[in-house]
């Protein structure tokens, strides 16, 4: 009895003290809601306070540079999706020409709702013949042929379309690169010109200085200023360019990577090492206008293969009809076409001017490349020539800078034209850069007669 009485107390005592940490622990629980609650409340009152949240820039996943943005175009733009297309047209027609190898057969059921007495013999209201098509099967191995050559030339001219439309997105992207650089001078340059103005508002207010050249030099400010914002315009409706030929959302941010836009596009190419002979074995223009000159041949072959008797196979099923016993005929013989007006004698001189045309066109280009290699090459050189001078011009607008900064601060010159000698000096070297720049647009256009960019960028297989 005693021990049932302790055992009844110690398992009260437990019950108490579970229940009482269950409490405890509910109202640690309602605490901390309670402090969540709060928080919220407040940080709700503090965005509605400071009204709408900022925009946010789009998440991106690294930067574009010349590759990436090549390999995006590959896949998204349309006018290399609509090229594909045509590959997957003429291969289609391709397995269409080896079907016309065999035979076609044609299946012809009739029913008779009413019939005449000649079927008095067989009450049977059905007919099935089977009956075979004209088959030709020289014409067939000639078009399995052209169609083979139509394939080839289908993918010759994707390729030819990706080398042109990776140039202009090269010419683009290092257009980009160029405004850039640019943008920064014309910083530089707005900066120089608002210190310039700020010193000659001094000096006018001190009576030192002529209020016209004042105003002249905050005409130059507001003149610079329109320059920058020109800049800016012209480089975004430069990347709206660039992501039309990539296929990317207009309304999308795109991070570019334009460092050393230069060598990202030629990867060290120099036009000194291509030759005209390069050009007329690479050049994919060259190469198309070869595939319609052989596509050419390929149908004067067919032009005096129509001249031949043409085989015929009959295979015919009889069943009920009148005077023919029922059961299967099979016949083999030539058709041949005895007059025709000469038809098939003029497509043969016709096929042959076509081809003369085709071949006429072919060497046509190859002396129209001819021409622009050289003058690429020319003014490459030249280019060497013109170069040396702006460079020795950059060269001695710094000496002039740094002699006017010399004489700026031993009081020989007023600080006016101490910045001018700047502004000189960031304006030279724009210059600059606009003449290296012609280099690389024709060191472009160079690699594009020879090939492609993708020739000589290992990152631009396609």
């Amino acid at each position: 009895m005693t021990n049932v009485s302790k055992t009844g107390a110690t398992v009260l005592l437990c019950t108490r003290e579970g229940h009482s940490q269950g409490v405890e622990w509910r109202r640690i629980f309602i605490g901390v809601l309670l402090s969540v609650l709060v928080v919220c409340l407040v940080q709700t009152e503090g965005s509605v306070s400071a009204g709408p949240a900022p925009k946010m820039n789009p998440t991106h996943y690294g930067y574009f540079d010349f590759a990436t943005c090549v390999r995006y175009a590959i896949v998204h733009s349309d006018e290399f999706l609509r090229n594909r297309i045509d590959i997957q047209i003429a291969t289609s027609q391709l397995k269409d020409a080896h079907s016309e190898i065999l035979p076609t057969l044609t299946l012809v059921t009739t029913y008779y709702l009413v019939r005449t007495s000649d079927f008095a013999n067989d009450r049977s209201p059905w007919r099935v013949n089977v009956y075979m098509s004209d088959w030709n099967p020289y014409l067939a191995l000639l078009k399995i042929k052209s169609r083979k050559i139509m394939v080839d030339l289908a993918k010759t001219i994707h390729y030819d379309k990706l080398s042109l439309g990776t140039s202009e997105l090269a010419k683009i992207f290092y257009r980009i690169h160029l405004l850039e650089k640019q943008i920064r001078a014309q910083k530089q340059l707005v900066a120089l010109m608002r210190k310039k103005v700020d010193y000659g508002k001094s000096r006018t207010a001190q009576g030192s200085e002529d209020p016209l050249q004042e105003r002249a030099w905050s005409n130059e400010l507001r003149q610079s200023e329109y320059d920058l914002k020109d800049l800016t315009r012209k480089r975004e409706s430069l990347i709206s360019q660039l992501k039309l030929i990539m296929g990317y959302h207009p309304d999308y941010y795109l991070p570019l990577d334009t460092r050393n836009a230069a060598n990202q596009i030629l990867m060290g190419f120099g036009g000194q090492n291509i030759s005209f002979a390069d050009i007329q074995g690479n050049n994919l223009t060259l190469k198309t206008l070869a595939k319609y000159e052989q596509l050419q041949s390929n149908a004067i072959t067919g032009a005096y293969v129509s001249l031949l008797p043409q085989p015929s196979l009959i295979f015919e099923g009889i069943g009920n009809e009148v005077d023919r016993t029922s059961g299967v005929n099979v016949s083999i013989g030539f058709s041949y076409t005895l007059w025709d007006g000469f038809r098939r004698v003029r497509n043969i001189k016709l096929q042959k001017l076509k081809y003369r045309k085709a071949k006429i066109d072919r060497r046509k280009k190859s002396r129209e490349l001819y021409n622009a290699y050289r003058d690429l090459i020319a003014s490459l050189e030249l280019h060497g020539y013109k170069e040396a001078i702006l460079r020795e011009r950059s060269k001695l607008t710094e000496l002039s800078e740094e002699r006017a900064y010399m004489n700026y601060k031993s009081g020989g010159i007023p600080y006016s034209d101490y910045i001018q000698q700047r502004i000189n000096k960031i304006k030279t070297s724009m210059a600059l850069t606009q003449a290296l720049s012609k280099r690389v647009f024709e060191n472009i256009d160079l690699a594009t007669l020879a090939g492609g960019l993708s020739r000589y960028h290992a990152q631009l297989k396609f």
